[in-house]
């Protein structure tokens, strides 16, 4: 499976740990594929520099060191979402082929798309658990 993860769950992982950072231990030892776009990577090295400038660029090391697929992100917008800041992230997954966004947004999970599915990081836990 191809999942695309979201800023705010990179964020959860690499700074709280928790059910987010359970997880992606999980899918890194599984068959998955975790992806991250030019957009997200950006995003969450500006947060990352914003909120925690003191152990920023060591986070960010350590993220860009682990199995990722970073890949390009999408030229054209796509999607309609409520959140205009959520099309890229949409856009990107549309673009790549992406199975599942990984995110705790309020506002994609509750865009009811058909494709990509919007997973948030308890829901994925739930379903790789079953």
């Amino acid at each position: 499976m191809k999942i695309l993860l979201d800023t705010n769950v990179l964020i959860s992982a690499f700074i709280f740990g928790g059910q987010a950072g359970c997880l992606l231990s999980m899918l890194f030892e599984s068959e998955h594929q975790l992806y991250v776009s030019d957009y997200i990577d950006q995003e969450f090295k500006e947060k990352l520099e914003d909120k925690w400038p003191e152990k920023a660029d060591r986070v960010y090391d350590l993220y860009r060191r682990m199995d990722f697929i970073f890949c390009e992100s999408a030229e054209e917008l796509q999607g309609q979402l409520r959140d205009e800041k959520d099309i890229p992230v949409l856009s990107d997954a549309m673009y790549h082929h992406i199975d599942v966004i990984l995110t705790g947004d309020k506002d994609f999970l509750e865009a009811e798309l058909e494709s990509p599915l919007i997973y948030s990081p308890k829901m994925l836990l739930e379903y790789l658990r079953l």
